[in-house]
């Protein structure tokens, strides 16, 4: 996700925040994704997206 596409009050999109906010409950990928109807492909891109965007800052 580009830097542009993102709420400049906010780092993470919603719900990259609420991928994290279950990831550090110790929540798996398969949990996540069930609890959020979304695949666990889809929570892995999440994850990335967001590792990526802390090791390489806009």
């Amino acid at each position: 996700m580009k830097s542009s596409d993102r709420n400049s009050k906010f780092l993470l999109t919603h719900r990259e925040r609420e991928v994290f906010e279950l990831l550090v409950q110790d929540k798996t990928t398969r949990d996540i994704a069930g609890q959020l109807f979304i695949s666990e492909k889809t929570v892995r891109n999440h994850i990335s997206n967001v590792v990526c965007f802390e090791t390489h800052p806009f």
